[in-house]
């Protein structure tokens, strides 16, 4: 049998690897019904209300008054309630609740799933939460503080409303 014969298997096994390794992951689909994305930083994840991509290019986003920012805060809560392993509560920066977030990697996705639940569209870009509900606008959430910490309060969390919706 040739080397390039006998390679062929060592190969196709290679690529079953790389396949079952890329299917291997904790993300949501990057876009509603769609197909999931490869990795977390690479591809916002998106999920909730059903819509499609607003058309917007995410460049014209001033800072106005947030529309969803109840619903985030409930979220937040709801994400320390359910996996209370996520967040250091005896740890706070900030406010009272402002804790130390230990899985900063997937405690925003779970903040973004609760959204989903109350029938909102959003993504998480690994800086950002975005939440919008219909494709006129989105507004922007920065959630978490660069060390780690959950940010709250309307001028804290919030930062900008997009129109159109970006996402």
């Amino acid at each position: 049998m040739s080397l390039a014969r006998r390679a062929v298997p060592a190969i196709l096994f290679g690529l079953a690897l790389a396949a079952l390794a890329a299917c291997h992951h904790h993300t949501q689909p990057d876009t509603v019904g769609g197909a999931a994305s490869p990795a977390p930083s690479a591809t916002p994840v998106v999920l909730g209300c059903g819509l499609g991509p607003g058309g917007g290019t995410g460049e014209d986003c001033p800072m106005e008054s947030p529309s969803f920012h109840d619903e985030v805060e409930r979220a937040i809560d709801q994400a320390v309630a359910e996996h209370p392993e996520m967040v250091n509560t005896a740890r706070a920066r900030g406010c009272g609740n402002c804790w130390q977030v230990l899985d900063t990697h997937n405690f925003p996705e779970e903040v973004g799933r609760n959204l989903a639940k109350m029938g909102l569209c959003w993504t998480y870009d690994g800086e950002e939460l975005a939440v919008k509900k219909v494709n006129d606008f989105n507004d922007q959430y920065d959630i978490l503080l660069s060390e780690g910490y959950i940010r709250r309060d309307v001028l804290g969390s919030y930062r900008a409303t997009c129109r159109p919706a970006w996402f």
